[in-house]
């Protein structure tokens, strides 16, 4: 609950903006995490942090979660109405970064993070 407050809040206050920040503001977004995995695992890898990320703001409708293919890398991203809140890049050659927004300050991402680590923990070792 309190999380959907949170959430509520930034809305609002992401309302106001003129526009909300992408990954192509420089100081809009802090790597947060890194991590490297066989660079075979990188799409299922994608679509483990896709399952992760969607269980972990299951209770947000608001939430969304989507991935695109760029060049040599996908990307998977949290998303509120067209803001950007998290945001994952998993290059072709396994190396993976998870940035998170400063529109994000007033909502717990601990989930989310959480499964950027649980997917890097799964792909580094594959059994």
């Amino acid at each position: 609950m309190l999380r959907f407050v949170y959430l509520t809040l930034l809305t609002s206050a992401l309302a106001a903006c003129v526009s909300a920040p992408t990954r192509s503001d420089s100081g809009a977004f802090a790597l947060t995490q890194t991590g490297e995995i066989p660079a075979s695992s990188a799409q299922p890898f994608t679509d483990c942090l896709m399952d992760g990320f969607d269980a972990s703001s299951f209770m947000l409708t608001n939430v969304s979660v989507r991935q695109q293919r760029r060049t040599e890398r996908y990307r998977v991203e949290v998303l509120t109405y067209s803001s950007v809140l998290l945001s994952a890049d998993v290059f072709d050659n396994g190396r993976a970064e998870l940035y998170e927004s400063s529109a994000a300050a007033l909502v717990n991402l601990s989930r989310e993070r959480k499964a950027f680590s649980d997917c890097l923990d799964r792909y580094r070792n594959p059994s």
